[in-house]
């Protein structure tokens, strides 16, 4: 009897501990998720002071102008707490070099084919 209550105690604890990992990571996932959106949505509004798209093209000079900016303050512009990172790809989803400079735009934390975001 002792070792069938202690099985489903530990059955039981189990699926608890599973529930509470798993709606973490559905959270975390959501909370970047949004982020995105909310940097995509920065980067392509007409009203945007980062905005780098203009009708269907992508400004290469605004691109620098971003680049050029300190990341806290690119941060607070567009709106974000977590660390980011801006690159385009081809049709192919390929990394494209920015201004034959940079794969990206923001954190030097996060990679991009094994190098910094803001790094060729």
């Amino acid at each position: 009897m002792d070792i069938a209550l202690a099985a489903i105690i530990f059955i039981g604890a189990f699926f608890v501990f599973y529930s509470l990992l798993g709606t973490n990571t559905d959270t975390k996932a959501g909370n970047l998720k949004e982020e995105a959106y909310v940097v995509i949505k920065q980067i392509t509004n007409e009203d945007s002071l980062v905005k780098v798209v203009e009708g269907n093209e992508v400004s290469v000079s605004k691109l620098n102008d971003l680049k050029n900016m300190d990341y806290d303050e690119l941060k607070k512009r567009l709106k974000v707490s977590g660390d980011f990172c801006i690159y385009i790809e081809d049709e192919k989803g390929n990394l494209v070099v920015i201004n034959n400079s940079f794969k990206g735009i923001g954190a030097p934390t996060i990679g991009l084919d094994g190098t910094p975001c803001s790094q060729k």
